[in-house]
């Protein structure tokens, strides 16, 4: 058996009923052609990527329905044809596909039982968590001290020297030459 993944852009001109009329057509035409219909789901209308020009009109938007089946024989050049030749239907995509395997529904949560009064809840609390028991302070050695000398030393070679007034003092004179040119 061969699985089968089809991709439908119907006409947003359509209402509910003409879209479920369109739809109803392509499923049937599937359906006569010895084919098991495996999964159907509607996306809905939706903004397309690109406009499409269908006749005299271009569309911005579509809506998407999908369906999932499988079939002994191959009979995707007469699928094609009919889905083009069918005036409501944008476009569409066949694509050969994995057996479709519904998604299992997530187990529920077990519920946490709650204390009923505090009291009983902080029992509980006692009674599972042990106390921890002071520690004694360890006195810091004296190594830390023999490593923070090299660093302080290091930062200090790498400070800039601060400038002084005779250094400052030609950069002075240049200015007052360049604002009083005569």
């Amino acid at each position: 058996m061969r699985h089968y993944e089809l991709v439908v852009i119907l006409s947003p001109m359509l209402n509910q009923e003409e879209s479920a009329d369109a739809w109803g057509r392509i499923t049937g035409f599937i359906s006569n052609r010895q084919a098991e219909i495996v999964h159907e789901e509607t996306w809905g209308t939706r903004r397309l990527a690109y406009p499409i020009r269908k006749g005299q009109y271009q569309f911005l938007e579509g809506t998407y329905h999908l369906t999932r089946f499988t079939t002994e024989a191959p009979f995707n050049q007469e699928l094609e044809t009919f889905l083009r030749l069918d005036e409501q239907v944008l476009r569409s995509m066949v694509v050969v596909a994995q057996p479709y395997v519904p998604k299992p529904e997530p187990p529920p949560v077990a519920e946490v039982q709650v204390a009923e009064e505090p009291e009983q809840a902080e029992a509980a609390v006692e009674a599972d968590v042990p106390v921890a028991e002071p520690v004694e302070a360890v006195a810091v050695s004296d190594a830390t001290d023999a490593t923070e000398a090299p660093v302080a030393e290091a930062e200090e070679a790498v400070a800039e020297p601060e400038a002084t007034v005779e250094d400052e003092a030609p950069v002075a004179e240049a200015e007052e030459a360049v604002a009083e040119p005569e």
